[in-house]
Protein backbone atom coordinates (compact mmCIF):
# COMPACT_ATOMS: atom_id res chain seq x y z
CA UNK A 1 0.00 0.00 0.00
CA UNK A 2 2.81 2.55 -1.04
CA UNK A 3 3.77 4.40 1.95
CA UNK A 4 0.90 3.04 4.13
CA UNK A 5 2.94 0.24 5.07
CA UNK A 6 6.59 0.30 5.04
CA UNK A 7 8.30 -1.63 1.96
CA UNK A 8 9.73 -4.84 4.06
CA UNK A 9 10.24 -6.49 0.37
CA UNK A 10 12.80 -3.46 -1.20
CA UNK A 11 14.62 -3.48 2.14
CA UNK A 12 15.17 -7.20 1.98
CA UNK A 13 15.39 -7.13 -1.19
CA UNK A 14 18.68 -4.92 -0.67
CA UNK A 15 19.65 -6.44 2.43
CA UNK A 16 19.68 -10.10 0.66
CA UNK A 17 21.25 -8.86 -2.75
CA UNK A 18 18.96 -11.79 -4.23
CA UNK A 19 15.96 -10.81 -6.66
CA UNK A 20 12.56 -11.74 -4.99
CA UNK A 21 11.95 -14.18 -7.62
CA UNK A 22 14.33 -16.42 -6.41
CA UNK A 23 12.89 -17.09 -3.07
CA UNK A 24 10.21 -20.08 -2.47
CA UNK A 25 6.89 -19.99 -3.82
CA UNK A 26 5.43 -20.90 -0.35
CA UNK A 27 7.46 -20.36 2.86
CA UNK A 28 5.12 -19.63 6.04
CA UNK A 29 5.89 -20.85 9.02
CA UNK A 30 3.60 -22.81 11.46
CA UNK A 31 2.31 -21.80 14.55
CA UNK A 32 4.82 -23.34 16.34
CA UNK A 33 7.70 -22.49 14.60
CA UNK A 34 6.31 -18.67 14.98
CA UNK A 35 5.64 -18.91 18.98
CA UNK A 36 9.21 -20.54 19.69
CA UNK A 37 10.36 -17.30 18.08
CA UNK A 38 8.26 -14.78 19.75
CA UNK A 39 8.71 -16.54 23.61
CA UNK A 40 12.56 -16.18 22.82
CA UNK A 41 12.32 -12.40 22.17
CA UNK A 42 9.55 -11.25 24.20
CA UNK A 43 8.14 -13.53 27.04
CA UNK A 44 10.57 -11.76 29.31
CA UNK A 45 8.92 -8.38 28.82
CA UNK A 46 5.45 -8.75 27.89
CA UNK A 47 4.00 -12.36 28.83
CA UNK A 48 1.30 -13.44 26.57
CA UNK A 49 -1.63 -11.32 26.55
CA UNK A 50 -4.25 -13.92 25.01
CA UNK A 51 -4.67 -17.51 24.99
CA UNK A 52 -4.95 -17.41 21.08
CA UNK A 53 -2.65 -19.77 19.61
CA UNK A 54 -0.72 -16.64 18.10
CA UNK A 55 -1.15 -14.56 21.22
CA UNK A 56 2.70 -14.82 22.36
CA UNK A 57 3.42 -12.91 19.21
CA UNK A 58 1.37 -9.99 20.10
CA UNK A 59 3.52 -7.81 21.90
CA UNK A 60 1.52 -4.55 20.65
CA UNK A 61 -1.31 -6.11 22.52
CA UNK A 62 0.92 -6.29 26.03
CA UNK A 63 2.14 -3.30 25.40
CA UNK A 64 -1.46 -1.64 25.52
CA UNK A 65 -3.07 -4.01 28.22
CA UNK A 66 -5.26 -5.79 25.64
CA UNK A 67 -5.93 -9.22 26.26
CA UNK A 68 -8.03 -11.68 28.78
CA UNK A 69 -7.93 -9.01 32.05
CA UNK A 70 -9.63 -6.44 29.58
CA UNK A 71 -11.34 -8.21 28.08
CA UNK A 72 -13.37 -9.42 31.02
CA UNK A 73 -14.76 -6.00 31.61
CA UNK A 74 -15.02 -4.74 27.74
CA UNK A 75 -14.98 -6.79 24.62
CA UNK A 76 -16.27 -4.17 21.88
CA UNK A 77 -20.00 -6.15 21.89
CA UNK A 78 -22.46 -4.05 20.03
CA UNK A 79 -19.96 -1.40 18.75
CA UNK A 80 -19.92 -1.09 15.52
CA UNK A 81 -16.34 -0.44 13.45
CA UNK A 82 -15.88 0.54 9.95
CA UNK A 83 -12.66 0.08 8.53
CA UNK A 84 -12.07 2.70 5.45
CA UNK A 85 -9.36 0.75 3.60
CA UNK A 86 -8.84 -1.98 0.90
CA UNK A 87 -11.97 -4.23 2.18
CA UNK A 88 -11.40 -7.41 4.27
CA UNK A 89 -11.26 -10.96 3.43
CA UNK A 90 -14.44 -12.24 3.27
CA UNK A 91 -13.86 -16.00 4.16
CA UNK A 92 -10.82 -15.22 6.71
CA UNK A 93 -11.68 -17.26 10.68
CA UNK A 94 -10.68 -13.85 12.51
CA UNK A 95 -12.50 -11.18 9.71
CA UNK A 96 -15.82 -13.20 9.10
CA UNK A 97 -17.54 -14.14 12.31
CA UNK A 98 -17.71 -10.14 13.49
CA UNK A 99 -18.12 -8.78 9.87
CA UNK A 100 -21.28 -7.03 9.25
CA UNK A 101 -21.48 -7.91 5.44
CA UNK A 102 -24.82 -6.86 5.10
CA UNK A 103 -23.50 -3.03 5.78
CA UNK A 104 -20.23 -3.54 3.95
CA UNK A 105 -19.83 -2.03 0.56
CA UNK A 106 -17.47 -0.64 -1.93
CA UNK A 107 -17.02 2.98 -3.44
CA UNK A 108 -14.14 2.00 -5.57
CA UNK A 109 -16.45 3.66 -8.86
CA UNK A 110 -15.62 3.46 -12.74
CA UNK A 111 -13.10 5.83 -12.85
CA UNK A 112 -11.13 5.30 -10.25
CA UNK A 113 -7.71 5.14 -11.36
CA UNK A 114 -5.96 1.37 -10.42
CA UNK A 115 -8.65 -0.66 -9.47
CA UNK A 116 -9.50 -4.03 -10.23
CA UNK A 117 -12.62 -4.17 -12.39
CA UNK A 118 -13.93 -6.87 -9.50
CA UNK A 119 -13.21 -4.04 -7.18
CA UNK A 120 -15.88 -1.45 -8.40
CA UNK A 121 -19.41 -1.27 -6.81
CA UNK A 122 -19.95 2.40 -7.53
CA UNK A 123 -22.02 2.25 -3.86
CA UNK A 124 -24.19 -0.40 -4.61
CA UNK A 125 -23.74 -2.27 -1.84
CA UNK A 126 -25.57 -5.16 -2.83
CA UNK A 127 -22.18 -6.04 -4.70
CA UNK A 128 -20.73 -8.35 -1.62
CA UNK A 129 -17.80 -9.75 -4.06
CA UNK A 130 -16.31 -6.00 -4.43
CA UNK A 131 -15.30 -5.84 -1.01
CA UNK A 132 -13.08 -8.50 -1.03
CA UNK A 133 -9.63 -7.52 0.01
CA UNK A 134 -7.39 -7.86 -3.16
CA UNK A 135 -4.39 -5.94 -1.64
CA UNK A 136 -4.37 -7.75 2.32
CA UNK A 137 -4.42 -4.11 4.01
CA UNK A 138 -7.77 -4.16 5.31
CA UNK A 139 -7.41 -7.12 6.81
CA UNK A 140 -4.87 -6.68 8.89
CA UNK A 141 -6.43 -3.30 10.02
CA UNK A 142 -9.47 -5.12 10.66
CA UNK A 143 -7.98 -8.13 12.69
CA UNK A 144 -5.88 -5.69 15.24
CA UNK A 145 -9.40 -4.24 15.55
CA UNK A 146 -12.42 -7.00 16.67
CA UNK A 147 -10.00 -9.98 15.65
CA UNK A 148 -12.50 -12.52 17.66
CA UNK A 149 -11.36 -15.27 20.64
CA UNK A 150 -11.72 -18.44 18.53
CA UNK A 151 -9.18 -21.02 19.17
CA UNK A 152 -7.45 -19.41 15.51
CA UNK A 153 -4.86 -16.57 14.96
CA UNK A 154 -4.81 -13.74 16.82
CA UNK A 155 -7.14 -11.45 18.85
CA UNK A 156 -8.17 -7.77 18.45
CA UNK A 157 -8.44 -5.39 21.00
CA UNK A 158 -12.59 -5.51 20.99
CA UNK A 159 -12.81 -9.40 19.51
CA UNK A 160 -16.51 -8.78 19.76
CA UNK A 161 -17.21 -5.48 18.28
CA UNK A 162 -18.72 -5.65 14.72
CA UNK A 163 -16.66 -5.04 11.83
CA UNK A 164 -17.92 -2.76 8.87
CA UNK A 165 -15.77 -2.98 5.95
CA UNK A 166 -15.88 0.02 3.48
CA UNK A 167 -14.07 0.19 1.03
CA UNK A 168 -12.32 2.79 -0.53
CA UNK A 169 -9.04 1.65 -1.83
CA UNK A 170 -7.68 -0.07 -4.64
CA UNK A 171 -5.99 -3.58 -5.16
CA UNK A 172 -3.21 -1.28 -5.95
CA UNK A 173 -3.07 1.01 -3.24
CA UNK A 174 -4.38 4.19 -3.85
CA UNK A 175 -7.05 5.51 -1.62
CA UNK A 176 -8.84 8.38 -3.63
CA UNK A 177 -10.72 11.62 -1.90
CA UNK A 178 -13.92 10.52 -3.46
CA UNK A 179 -13.87 6.93 -2.52
CA UNK A 180 -13.30 8.13 1.22
CA UNK A 181 -15.71 11.05 1.64
CA UNK A 182 -18.36 8.61 -0.04
CA UNK A 183 -17.46 6.17 2.68
CA UNK A 184 -17.21 9.06 5.29
CA UNK A 185 -20.50 9.97 4.53
CA UNK A 186 -22.02 6.60 4.24
CA UNK A 187 -20.53 5.73 8.06
CA UNK A 188 -22.56 8.95 9.08
CA UNK A 189 -26.00 7.42 7.51
CA UNK A 190 -24.98 4.23 8.84
CA UNK A 191 -24.56 5.54 12.18
CA UNK A 192 -21.48 3.37 12.89
CA UNK A 193 -19.56 4.24 16.18
CA UNK A 194 -16.26 4.56 14.94
CA UNK A 195 -14.32 4.85 11.47
CA UNK A 196 -10.20 4.11 11.39
CA UNK A 197 -8.76 5.22 8.12
CA UNK A 198 -4.98 4.12 7.88
CA UNK A 199 -4.42 6.32 4.87
CA UNK A 200 -3.95 9.47 3.26
CA UNK A 201 -6.69 10.90 1.15
CA UNK A 202 -4.79 10.62 -2.98
CA UNK A 203 -3.42 12.22 -5.36
CA UNK A 204 -1.88 14.71 -2.41
CA UNK A 205 0.06 13.81 0.49
CA UNK A 206 -0.47 17.60 1.39
CA UNK A 207 -3.42 19.67 0.54
CA UNK A 208 -2.65 23.13 0.22
CA UNK A 209 -5.66 25.79 0.36
CA UNK A 210 -3.87 27.95 -1.99
CA UNK A 211 -4.29 25.89 -4.81
CA UNK A 212 -7.79 26.29 -6.34
CA UNK A 213 -8.04 22.22 -6.86
CA UNK A 214 -6.73 20.97 -3.75
CA UNK A 215 -8.67 23.18 -1.77
CA UNK A 216 -11.80 22.28 -3.42
CA UNK A 217 -10.83 18.43 -2.91
CA UNK A 218 -9.58 18.78 0.95
CA UNK A 219 -13.75 21.02 1.47
CA UNK A 220 -14.84 17.52 0.19
CA UNK A 221 -13.43 15.30 2.24
CA UNK A 222 -13.67 18.01 5.35
CA UNK A 223 -17.82 18.06 4.88
CA UNK A 224 -18.03 14.56 4.75
CA UNK A 225 -16.10 14.30 7.77
CA UNK A 226 -18.25 16.63 9.76
CA UNK A 227 -21.43 14.71 8.35
CA UNK A 228 -20.16 11.24 9.63
CA UNK A 229 -19.24 13.39 13.02
CA UNK A 230 -22.06 15.10 13.40
CA UNK A 231 -23.87 11.49 13.06
CA UNK A 232 -21.79 10.30 15.87
CA UNK A 233 -18.87 9.14 14.28
CA UNK A 234 -15.42 9.24 15.75
CA UNK A 235 -12.76 9.30 12.73
CA UNK A 236 -9.69 7.41 13.99
CA UNK A 237 -6.44 8.46 11.64
CA UNK A 238 -2.85 7.08 11.65
CA UNK A 239 -0.39 10.20 11.18
CA UNK A 240 1.80 9.07 8.38
CA UNK A 241 4.57 7.24 7.26
CA UNK A 242 6.88 10.16 6.06
CA UNK A 243 8.87 11.13 9.48
CA UNK A 244 7.23 14.60 9.12
CA UNK A 245 6.23 16.80 11.90
CA UNK A 246 3.01 17.66 10.46
CA UNK A 247 3.01 21.12 13.00
CA UNK A 248 5.99 22.43 10.99
CA UNK A 249 5.40 20.70 7.55
CA UNK A 250 8.59 21.09 5.18
CA UNK A 251 8.90 18.94 1.78
CA UNK A 252 6.26 17.18 -0.28
CA UNK A 253 8.31 15.23 -2.83
CA UNK A 254 5.96 12.54 -3.80
CA UNK A 255 1.80 14.84 -5.06
CA UNK A 256 0.28 14.16 -6.50
CA UNK A 257 0.98 10.42 -6.88
CA UNK A 258 -1.18 10.23 -10.08
CA UNK A 259 -1.26 9.87 -12.52
CA UNK A 260 2.48 8.32 -12.71
CA UNK A 261 5.25 11.10 -13.19
CA UNK A 262 2.98 13.84 -11.81
CA UNK A 263 4.86 14.25 -8.49
CA UNK A 264 7.22 17.05 -7.74
CA UNK A 265 9.11 18.17 -4.83
CA UNK A 266 7.22 21.23 -3.34
CA UNK A 267 7.87 23.39 0.31
CA UNK A 268 4.52 23.19 2.10
CA UNK A 269 3.76 25.19 4.60
CA UNK A 270 0.71 24.96 7.83
CA UNK A 271 -2.06 26.18 4.90
CA UNK A 272 -1.31 22.80 4.31
CA UNK A 273 -3.20 19.69 5.46
CA UNK A 274 -2.47 16.19 5.28
CA UNK A 275 -5.91 14.03 4.91
CA UNK A 276 -7.82 12.29 7.12
CA UNK A 277 -4.37 12.70 9.94
CA UNK A 278 -5.51 16.64 10.22
CA UNK A 279 -9.18 17.14 10.11
CA UNK A 280 -10.92 18.30 12.77
CA UNK A 281 -11.78 15.99 15.40
CA UNK A 282 -9.81 13.28 14.00
CA UNK A 283 -8.39 11.18 16.97
CA UNK A 284 -4.78 11.06 15.36
CA UNK A 285 -2.09 8.06 15.74
CA UNK A 286 1.60 8.54 15.56
CA UNK A 287 3.22 5.04 15.83
CA UNK A 288 5.75 2.90 18.33
CA UNK A 289 7.64 -0.24 18.10
CA UNK A 290 8.16 -2.83 21.08
CA UNK A 291 8.86 -0.09 24.36
CA UNK A 292 9.89 -1.95 26.80
CA UNK A 293 12.63 -4.41 25.11
CA UNK A 294 16.23 -3.52 26.91
CA UNK A 295 18.26 -1.42 24.55
CA UNK A 296 15.17 0.16 22.56
CA UNK A 297 15.21 3.70 23.25
CA UNK A 298 14.08 5.03 19.62
CA UNK A 299 10.60 5.00 21.02
CA UNK A 300 8.89 6.70 17.93
CA UNK A 301 9.15 3.96 15.55
CA UNK A 302 12.05 5.30 12.73
CA UNK A 303 9.03 6.39 10.01
CA UNK A 304 6.31 7.79 12.24
CA UNK A 305 5.26 11.17 11.70
CA UNK A 306 4.76 13.55 14.41
CA UNK A 307 3.25 17.11 15.39
CA UNK A 308 2.12 19.11 18.36
CA UNK A 309 -1.55 19.88 17.96
CA UNK A 310 -1.94 17.31 15.11
CA UNK A 311 -1.09 14.10 17.03
CA UNK A 312 -3.50 12.90 20.35
CA UNK A 313 -2.23 9.17 21.09
CA UNK A 314 0.54 7.09 20.02
CA UNK A 315 0.01 3.08 19.38
CA UNK A 316 1.89 0.34 18.26
CA UNK A 317 2.65 0.40 14.73
CA UNK A 318 5.54 -1.91 14.85
CA UNK A 319 9.54 -0.87 14.22
CA UNK A 320 11.24 -3.19 11.77
CA UNK A 321 14.99 -4.81 13.67
CA UNK A 322 14.92 -1.89 15.67
CA UNK A 323 14.11 -3.18 19.15
CA UNK A 324 15.37 -7.37 18.55
CA UNK A 325 16.84 -7.41 15.15
CA UNK A 326 13.65 -8.88 13.81
CA UNK A 327 10.69 -9.19 11.69
CA UNK A 328 8.64 -9.46 14.96
CA UNK A 329 9.34 -5.83 15.91
CA UNK A 330 6.38 -5.24 13.77
CA UNK A 331 2.94 -6.29 14.27
CA UNK A 332 0.98 -9.24 13.53
CA UNK A 333 -2.41 -9.52 11.79
CA UNK A 334 -4.42 -11.18 9.55
CA UNK A 335 -3.52 -12.06 5.56
CA UNK A 336 -5.33 -13.23 2.87
CA UNK A 337 -3.29 -15.61 1.22
CA UNK A 338 -4.52 -14.78 -2.35
CA UNK A 339 -3.35 -10.62 -1.51
CA UNK A 340 -1.01 -8.69 -3.01
CA UNK A 341 1.26 -8.10 0.01
CA UNK A 342 0.73 -11.79 0.70
CA UNK A 343 2.51 -12.35 -2.49
CA UNK A 344 5.03 -9.85 -1.74
CA UNK A 345 5.88 -11.14 1.96
CA UNK A 346 5.11 -14.27 1.78
CA UNK A 347 8.62 -15.58 0.12
CA UNK A 348 10.87 -13.73 2.62
CA UNK A 349 9.49 -15.89 5.64
CA UNK A 350 12.40 -18.24 4.06
CA UNK A 351 14.95 -15.22 4.95
CA UNK A 352 12.90 -13.98 8.27
CA UNK A 353 11.34 -16.87 9.73
CA UNK A 354 7.89 -16.20 10.47
CA UNK A 355 7.61 -13.01 8.39
CA UNK A 356 4.11 -15.02 7.40
CA UNK A 357 2.66 -17.79 9.19
CA UNK A 358 -0.41 -19.93 8.78
CA UNK A 359 -2.81 -21.07 11.67
CA UNK A 360 -5.98 -22.59 11.49
CA UNK A 361 -5.44 -22.40 7.56
CA UNK A 362 -5.67 -19.06 7.70
CA UNK A 363 -2.97 -16.62 6.57
CA UNK A 364 -1.11 -13.95 9.35
CA UNK A 365 1.78 -12.00 8.75
CA UNK A 366 3.91 -8.94 9.81
CA UNK A 367 3.45 -5.36 8.69
CA UNK A 368 4.52 -1.84 10.00
CA UNK A 369 3.70 1.72 9.48
CA UNK A 370 1.38 3.92 11.20
CA UNK A 371 -1.13 1.98 9.30
CA UNK A 372 -0.75 -0.86 11.91
CA UNK A 373 -1.24 1.85 15.33
CA UNK A 374 -4.31 3.70 13.90
CA UNK A 375 -6.21 0.47 14.27
CA UNK A 376 -4.98 0.25 18.02
CA UNK A 377 -6.57 3.39 18.87
CA UNK A 378 -9.61 2.46 17.17
CA UNK A 379 -10.07 -0.69 19.24
CA UNK A 380 -9.74 1.17 22.42
CA UNK A 381 -11.77 3.68 21.44
CA UNK A 382 -14.93 0.72 20.93
CA UNK A 383 -13.94 -0.04 24.09
CA UNK A 384 -15.01 3.19 25.86
CA UNK A 385 -18.22 3.19 23.60
CA UNK A 386 -18.85 -0.18 24.86
CA UNK A 387 -18.74 0.86 28.79
CA UNK A 388 -20.59 4.33 26.99
CA UNK A 389 -22.95 3.96 24.58
CA UNK A 390 -24.24 7.17 24.57
CA UNK A 391 -20.74 9.58 24.66
CA UNK A 392 -20.31 12.06 21.54
CA UNK A 393 -17.31 11.42 19.30
CA UNK A 394 -15.66 14.09 21.27
CA UNK A 395 -16.35 12.67 24.93
CA UNK A 396 -14.99 8.92 23.61
CA UNK A 397 -11.82 10.82 21.68
CA UNK A 398 -11.16 12.53 25.19
CA UNK A 399 -11.48 9.27 26.98
CA UNK A 400 -8.38 7.64 24.89
CA UNK A 401 -6.56 10.79 25.30
CA UNK A 402 -7.43 10.97 29.01
CA UNK A 403 -6.51 7.11 30.03
CA UNK A 404 -3.76 6.66 27.79
CA UNK A 405 0.06 6.10 29.59
CA UNK A 406 2.44 8.96 28.98
CA UNK A 407 5.27 8.72 27.79
CA UNK A 408 8.32 11.15 27.58
CA UNK A 409 9.91 12.31 25.07
CA UNK A 410 13.19 10.29 23.67
CA UNK A 411 16.45 12.03 25.71
CA UNK A 412 18.58 13.41 23.29
CA UNK A 413 16.41 13.19 20.14
CA UNK A 414 18.26 13.69 16.21
CA UNK A 415 17.07 13.39 13.63
CA UNK A 416 17.64 9.54 12.01
CA UNK A 417 18.77 10.80 8.68
CA UNK A 418 18.70 13.63 5.88
CA UNK A 419 15.14 12.67 5.42
CA UNK A 420 14.04 12.95 8.88
CA UNK A 421 11.61 16.05 9.56
CA UNK A 422 11.54 14.93 12.93
CA UNK A 423 13.86 18.02 14.45
CA UNK A 424 13.28 17.47 18.01
CA UNK A 425 10.67 16.41 20.39
CA UNK A 426 8.84 19.31 21.78
CA UNK A 427 6.15 19.56 24.95
CA UNK A 428 6.58 17.44 27.81
CA UNK A 429 5.24 13.90 29.65
CA UNK A 430 1.46 15.14 29.42
CA UNK A 431 1.47 15.99 26.11
CA UNK A 432 4.57 16.12 23.54
CA UNK A 433 4.98 15.90 19.60
CA UNK A 434 5.72 12.27 19.24
CA UNK A 435 3.12 10.82 21.34
CA UNK A 436 0.63 13.38 22.13
CA UNK A 437 -1.08 12.00 25.23
CA UNK A 438 0.91 8.60 25.72
CA UNK A 439 0.61 5.06 24.69
CA UNK A 440 -3.25 4.08 24.42
CA UNK A 441 -4.41 1.89 27.17
CA UNK A 442 -7.19 -0.78 26.80
CA UNK A 443 -7.33 -2.42 30.22
CA UNK A 444 -7.51 1.59 31.56
CA UNK A 445 -10.56 2.16 29.46
CA UNK A 446 -11.99 -1.22 29.96
CA UNK A 447 -12.52 -0.57 33.45
CA UNK A 448 -14.05 2.77 33.34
Amino acid sequence: MKRRIIPLAAIAAAALMVPLSATAAQAAGTEGELVDICEELYADTFGTPNAEPLGACQWDMALIGAGTESFANASGEGVSVGVIDSGVDLTHPDIEPNLDLDRSCSFIFDDTPTANPAEIANGDCSNKGAIDDLSGHGTHVASTIAAPVNGVGIAGIAPEATIVALKACTEGGYCFADSVAAALRYAGDQGLDVVNLSLFADPYLYYCKSDAEQRAILAEIESAARYATQRGVLIVASAGNESADLQHPGEDAISPDWPPGSEETRDVGNECRVAPAELPGALTVSSVGPVGIDGYDLWIADYSSVGMSRVDVTAPGGDYFRATGTVQDAVLGALPMDSEIWAGYDPLSAFYPGMTVISGGAGYGYLNGTSMSSPHAAGVAALVVDRHPGWSPGAVKAAVMRTATPLACPADWQPLNAGDERERCYGDEGRNSFFGTGIVDALAVSMG
